[in-house]
């Protein structure tokens, strides 16, 4: 059973590197497409401006391009900021008052009290400290949300009676 679980996060490693790899490759392709797009962004202002200079004083040329170039980076700037505090936004949830919160019964999947006294302890006499369940629960954690082969294994495993 260990070494099939050892070939699993093995398996699973492989596919995240793979993955990894893959992500890496499209972000140089990004910021190649990015310095791509900025140097013809330069070329295109460049022309606007030596058009302009056969119409007005070079001094105003430069200056309406300059201008033009600020106003092209602020709007992609509060597009950029934007696009980002959307993002991190939660949904506001409705006002609760404390006595409601007290009053309300534990939801259907709480642990009973008689569990969570042994649970502590039995980890209470292993010697197992709080930081380590956490940082193994965070890594389970990791593991289990990036790799949808290993979730379905696991509930299929527990499920299966």
């Amino acid at each position: 059973m260990i070494q099939s679980f050892t070939s699993i996060v093995a398996a699973e490693k492989a596919k995240l590197w793979q993955a990894l790899s893959r992500s890496a490759v499209l972000f140089a392709l990004a910021i190649f497409s990015a310095l791509a797009a900025f140097g013809g962004l330069v070329f295109a202002l460049l022309g606007i401006y030596l058009s302009l200079e056969a119409v007005v004083e070079p001094w105003t040329a430069g200056i309406i391009v300059g201008c033009a170039m600020i106003v092209i980076a602020f709007v992609a700037l509060w597009v950029i900021a934007r696009l980002i505090t959307k993002q991190g936004r939660t949904p506001e949830l409705p006002p609760r008052s404390s006595a409601t919160l007290a009053a309300a019964s534990p939801p259907p999947g709480a642990i009973p009290e008689s569990l969570r006294a042994t649970v502590s302890d039995v980890l209470g006499a292993a010697h197992i400290r709080t930081s380590d369940i956490v940082i193994g629960a965070l890594v389970a954690g990791l593991v289990l949300g990036a790799s949808t082969n290993l979730r379905q294994r696991l509930v299929r495993s527990i499920t299966k009676d």
